[in-house]
């Protein structure tokens, strides 16, 4: 319990000094913000995620990636599934076990959503990762040279003496993310361009290091990208923490923490809030070439 009592007054400390420091943001924020598909999931049990909820019941989610431009460089957030899951006919079931694997599939690359929109994947200048999971560090070494901007704690988390692999496709012969790949490790919150026009944000939890990121349009306005700290709409307006067995109280605490950090930037800012696997909010966004401004 004093343990506990230790993470959450320093979580919330932090989070009273977090958004302040942002105030002073030049208000130009970027110039585009392509939404990329960058998969499909089908579970046969919504439960997993909503703990007691439509036990039974399949759902099907989305998997976003996002390029933002700012000033002539490109930015990407996540890389999905692996882009060699387009090429699968069947799709993937990452441990080939029907009823409780998610069936993930892959209308288009991540590589000919960029191509089309007219960049190349020398192009970009930073890949942000919310976390380490299968879903959106697929397509990392498509970029081998580009930093990566990931919290210290889920690089060690991930990096970790024997931890297992990550899962992918076995069509996929590129490694999923290499240690000596270069990277910018991120201690908490941190400013991409300098201006406050693209932030990461510290939203521990799901994984140790999990983050978000916070990106200020010009006529859209502020949006949080949530990666997995939500799943889905329902959990949000619920606080609703997906259970897993494994998953600690500390962790738990950490994760509403988060959430309610969250909650608190986009009050603040009046941000919208894209959750990244609520398949109903993200069929109604604009897709790339489509954009954002």
């Amino acid at each position: 319990m004093k343990k506990i009592s230790m993470i959450v007054a320093g979580v919330a400390a932090f989070l009273l000094l977090g958004s302040t420091s942002w105030a002073q943001s030049s208000g130009k924020g970027v110039d585009k913000l392509y939404v990329l598909d960058c998969g499909q999931g089908h579970a046969p049990d919504e439960s997993r995620w909503t703990v007691g909820v439509n036990v039974g019941k399949p759902i099907d989610i989305s998997d976003s990636c996002f390029l933002i431009l700012h000033s002539g460089d490109y930015f990407l957030w996540d890389t999905g599934i692996s882009d060699a899951v387009a090429a699968m006919p069947d799709g993937w079931l990452p441990t080939n076990n029907p009823a409780t694997d998610i069936h993930w599939s892959r209308a288009k690359s991540l590589e000919s959503q960029l191509s089309a929109v007219g960049v190349k994947p020398a192009d970009i200048k930073f890949i942000g990762i919310s976390h380490t999971h299968p879903d959106h560090i697929g397509n990392v070494e498509m970029f081998p040279s580009v930093p990566i901007l990931i919290q210290k704690a889920e690089y060690d988390f991930y990096f970790a003496p024997g931890k297992e692999g990550i899962l992918k496709p076995p069509s996929d012969t590129r490694p999923t993310f290499l240690k000596d790949h270069p990277v910018k490790l991120v201690q908490e919150d941190l400013d991409v361009f300098g201006d406050g026009s693209v932030m990461i944000v510290l939203t521990a939890g799901h994984t140790p290091g999990h983050q978000s990121c916070l990106v200020h349009l010009q006529k859209t306005g502020w949006v949080l990208l949530s990666g997995d700290a939500v799943h889905l709409q329902s959990n949000w307006d619920n606080r609703r923490i997906p259970y897993f067995a494994t998953m600690p109280a500390e962790q738990k605490v950490q994760t509403l923490l988060s959430m309610q950090r969250m909650a608190d930037l986009m009050s603040f800012y009046h941000a919208q809030l894209w959750i990244n696997h609520e398949k109903s909010q993200t069929d109604k966004l604009k897709h790339a070439p489509a954009f954002y401004d």
